[in-house]
């Protein structure tokens, strides 16, 4: 599917009640109840529309909130979840803070660093709009909440496929014969994706597994084999750039944003940008394997610090900000994220978007992560191995032996568990 602007609107200047910080606590316990009180918010984004959707829905919360200043912490994607344990020993932490809710989950709830929210949850007026699957319970418990989710696509610059003639790719098939017929041309590169050797670099590749019917639960040597065979050959014929070995997901958007590159896996968030790009934007679902197109769901999770000095405050905070109808609109208008409520997608902003349609289409039939606090060294064992191919170091067997065997290890170690 095809536009070429998005209807996105909205001013991302930076109220004056908005603090940038490098590093930062919880609220400061010193000030008195009749001055201003500080929100500490803790994040890991990178990308523009993401980072503008958070500026807007504070302004949101301050315009009703005039007394509530924001110490806005942005902390890099890896290191996060270190810094959110280790306040369990300091016992000043965040606020509010975005964890990556799919991979942390597990080790985070039952680490006492976040607030069980289920007291605030029960009470919620507007429960019922969020989807169930958007509400994350360790032992009856909730911990985190999600107010949008993040799949992946295939973006396509229009321009370029009009002027080769190709169409839209549908299946991994399909996908593979275009970028062919993008690299023989010559005049662009086929194709822009993340493969750092992380998190990051694993969710770009691993559809191509999920296309066939195989997740963490069920990886086995030949399917790996098969899937990093396929991003060898990409790296091998000039179809993805070697040095895509080290880019993560920003970068990977910024290489397909310059206008030189037919087609590039990434994801919703991204959206907001499309206004500002110098060609026609199309998207599609993930290229479908044998058992179609899926993909993992992804987002943020919505928690309250363990330290936090008024959890009152922070959901109010979260309500408001977050999973309000109107902070919903605002996060997808900056950033693309599909949104929880089913109310709010519901919307004709969000339902009859073209450029959006794909991955609300992927919402409904995602794969499941595994139950396992290793999940997130199970990832990174993939993007490790993903990385290696695509940089030439490693042939494609002996990384897909690596990579089966890191797994196994990681989830003995969390528990044995998966499905």
């Amino acid at each position: 599917m095809r536009v070429r602007r998005l209807s996105m609107t909205g001013a991302l200047a930076v109220t004056a009640s908005l603090v940038l910080a490098s590093c930062g606590g919880g609220s400061d316990s010193e000030e008195s109840s009749s001055g201003p009180q500080t929100l500490t918010i803790w994040h890991y984004y990178t990308a523009d529309g993401q980072i503008a959707a958070l500026e807007r829905q504070n302004e949101l919360f301050a315009e009703a909130n005039p007394d509530v200043e924001f110490e806005v912490v942005q902390i890099p994607f890896e290191q996060l979840p270190t810094r959110l344990l280790s306040t369990a020993t300091t016992q000043d932490g965040p606020d509010i803070v975005l964890d990556n809710v799919v991979v942390d989950f597990p080790a985070l709830a039952g680490s006492g660093v976040l607030t069980d929210l289920t007291p605030y949850w029960e009470d919620y007026a507007d429960a019922e709009e969020v989807s169930d699957s958007s509400v994350w319970r360790l032992d009856d418990e909730v911990y985190n909440v999600m107010s949008y989710t993040n799949l992946l696509g295939l973006y396509y610059n229009a321009d370029i496929l009009d002027e080769l003639g190709i169409e839209p790719p549908q299946t991994v098939d399909e996908f593979q014969a275009a970028l062919e017929q993008v690299a023989d041309d010559g005049q662009y590169t086929p194709l822009t994706m993340a493969g750092a050797p992380t998190v990051e670099g694993a969710w770009m590749y691993f559809p191509l597994l999920l296309g066939e019917g195989v997740d963490y639960c069920n990886l086995d040597q030949d399917s790996l084999e098969g899937a990093l065979g396929r991003l060898q050959g990409w790296s091998e014929d000039g179809i993805l750039p070697r040095e895509a070995a080290n880019w993560d997901q920003t970068d990977a958007w910024t290489q397909f944003a310059s206008g030189d590159a037919a087609f590039g896996i990434n994801g919703n968030w991204n959206l907001g940008a499309a206004p500002d790009l110098p060609f026609e934007l199309g998207s599609t679902q993930f290229p479908a394997g044998s058992e179609g197109s899926r993909v993992f769901p992804g987002g943020e999770g919505l928690g309250i610090g363990a330290f936090a000095d008024d959890p009152d405050l922070a959901w109010q905070y979260i309500e408001d900000a977050w999973l309000s109808p109107e902070a919903g609109l605002i996060n997808f208008e900056d950033s693309g994220q599909i949104p929880t409520r089913a109310d709010v997608a519901s919307q004709p902003e969000v339902a009859d978007d073209e450029l959006v349609a794909p991955f609300v289409e992927a919402a409904s039939n995602t794969a499941s992560w595994p139950l396992n606090e290793e999940t997130a060294q199970m990832q990174t064992v993939i993007g490790q191995v993903g990385s290696s191919v695509i940089s030439g170091e490693t042939e494609a067997a002996e990384a897909a032996e690596r990579g089966v065997t890191g797994v196994e290890e990681a989830k003995e170690e969390g528990g044995g568990g998966c499905e």
